[in-house]
C-alpha cells in the first residue's frame, strides 16, 4: 500500500507543480472549479442517502456558489487587476472586504466541526437526521476553500505571477509535512492515542512529529521565496495551519466513519479519493488567508 501511495504520488506531483504555476489566475479558478465539482460529489458519498436527487442536487449547489464566487470575482475585475483590489480596500477594515468574510465564515464553521469531532460519536443526533447539516457544511467548505485558494494564487500576481503558486505550495507543504511526518513518528514512537473513535491510528507521537516536519519543509521553502511573514509571526503561522490540518482530516474520517466508507473514491490508487487527499485542504485554506491578512494585513 505504502509503495502504491508513493507511486502515485511521484506521478501527480509534477502535474500539480504545472497546475500551480502554468495557468493564467482566471484559467487556474476554472480548472479550480472542475476538481470541486470532484471533490461535491465524492462528498454526496458521505450524506448517507441513496437518493440521486439528493447527491446531484448537492453537487449543483456547490457548483452554484462557486461560480456564484467565480462571477463575482470577474465583476470585480478581479482577474484583470487583482491586487488593485488589496490597495483600494486597505483602509476600510478587511473584515468589510466582501470576499473575506465567505472566509471568516468558512473557518467558523471549521471551529464548530472540530468541537463536533470532539463530542463524537456523542451528539451525533444533531447532523445525522437527514443530509441537510452536511450539505450546509460541505457546500460552506468547498466554496470557502476555493476562494481561499484562488487568493492565494492572486498573491502579487501583478508584480510576480508565481509568487501565489508558491505560496500555495508552501501550504501544501505545511499539510503534507504534517501528514508524513505523522505517519512516520506515528509508526516509529505512537503510544497514545489522539482520537481513538475517530481514527484509531492517530497517535499524539504522529501529531507533534508532523508539526515539527511541517514546520521544518516549511522554513525551508519560506527561505527560498523570502519569508512571507517575520520569524516570530511565521514559526506560529505555520504551527496552528498544521493543527487545522489534523482538524480537517478528523472531520471527514469522521464523516466517513459515520456513513461507513473507508475512501470517499478510488480515482488515486492507494490514496482512495480527492477528498481523501484534501481533506485537510479545505480546512487550512481559508486560515492560510485569514491568518496572513491578521499577522501581515494584506498578501
Amino acid at each position: 500500500m505504502l509503495k502504491q501511495r508513493i507511486i502515485t504520488a511521484l506521478l501527480l506531483l509534477p502535474l500539480a507543480i504545472v497546475f500551480l504555476f502554468y495557468p493564467s489566475l482566471q484559467n487556474f479558478s476554472f480548472i479550480l472549479v472542475a476538481v470541486f465539482a470532484l471533490l461535491a460529489w465524492e462528498w454526496s458519498g458521505l450524506l448517507e442517502t441513496n437518493s440521486a436527487i439528493v447527491k446531484y442536487g448537492f453537487v449543483a449547489g456547490a457548483l452554484a456558489i462557486v461560480g456564484f464566487f467565480c462571477y463575482q470575482l470577474f465583476d470585480m475585475g478581479f482577474y484583470e487587476s487583482p491586487n488593485h483590489i488589496f490597495l483600494q480596500k486597505a483602509g476600510i477594515g478587511l473584515l468589510d472586504f466582501y470576499p473575506f468574510k465567505a472566509l471568516m465564515v468558512g473557518a467558523l464553521l471549521w471551529v464548530l466541526a472540530f468541537v463536533l469531532v470532539l463530542m463524537f460519536p456523542k451528539g451525533t443526533k444533531l447532523w445525522t437526521r437527514g443530509a441537510a447539516l452536511r450539505m450546509l457544511f460541505g457546500w460552506v467548505m468547498l466554496a470557502s476553500a476555493w476562494l481561499a485558494v484562488v487568493m492565494i494564487r492572486s498573491s502579487q500576481y501583478e508584480t510576480d505571477a508565481n509568487y501565489g503558486g508558491f505560496l500555495l505550495l508552501l501550504m501544501f507543504l505545511i499539510i503534507w509535512g504534517a501528514d508524513v511526518g505523522a505517519y512516520f513518528a506515528g509508526k516509529t514512537f505512537g503510544k497514545h492515542k489522539l482520537s481513538p473513535v475517530v481514527s484509531p491510528n492517530k497517535t499524539w507521537e504522529g501529531f507533534f512529529g508532523g508539526l515539527i516536519l511541517s514546520l521544518m519543509v516549511a522554513y525551508g521553502l519560506a527561505t527560498y521565496i523570502g519569508m512571507p511573514l517575520p520569524l516570530k509571526f511565521f514559526v506560529p503561522f505555520v504551527l496552528i495551519l498544521g493543527i487545522v490540518s489534523v482538524i480537517g482530516d478528523l472531520f471527514v474520517s469522521m464523516l466517513k466513519r459515520q456513513a461507513k466508507v473507508k475512501d470517499t473514491s478510488n480515482i488515486l490508487p492507494g490514496h482512495g479519493g480527492i477528498l481523501d487527499r484534501l481533506d485537510s485542504t479545505l480546512s487550512v485554506a481559508p486560515f492560510f488567508v485569514i491568518l496572513l491578512l491578521l499577522l501581515k494585513g494584506g498578501f
